[in-house]
């Protein structure tokens, strides 16, 4: 069963716990439209009426946290999802190659095309490899 709550302002406050760690985060984050992905407009619909957030769990959620989306992917790379949730652009990318070829597959499941084409350009530009190519352009 899905559960669901309304919320009258953008402003409200959301748990998100991620492989085990917990991302308190505003609602605004989440539907910014520059940097929202598919994921967060599946889970948050907006309405002139309210703001609904499905798939929350309430008073009966381990450790009693009270407005919680539990999501089942890696905690510490959310971080970095985070990051560019509330950054966009100006987000500080790793330069191991490893982790970003994990965001890249993070990046596809929350469904951040732009975040997705930022880590494959500098994924291009520390490997040189062809899989990355597409994203490249000089003019970045």
């Amino acid at each position: 069963m899905v559960n669901e709550i309304s919320f009258n302002c953008e402003d409200a406050w959301l748990n998100l716990f991620v492989g085990g760690d917990l991302y308190p985060v505003q609602v605004k984050t989440l539907m910014n439209p520059s940097t929202c992905g598919t994921f967060f407009r599946d889970v948050v619909k907006v309405s002139d009426a309210a703001i609904k957030v499905r798939g929350v769990q309430w008073e009966t959620s381990p450790n009693h946290i009270k407005y919680r989306v539990d999501i089942d992917r890696d905690g510490l790379l959310f971080r970095h999802v985070l990051q560019y949730l509330r950054n966009g652009k100006q987000t500080s990318l790793p330069d191991d190659t490893y982790t970003l070829e994990a965001l890249v597959g993070e990046a596809d499941f929350f469904g951040l095309e732009k975040y997705r084409e930022m880590l494959k350009k500098k994924l291009w530009k520390l490997t040189g490899k062809r899989q990355y190519y597409a994203c490249y352009s000089d003019s970045d």
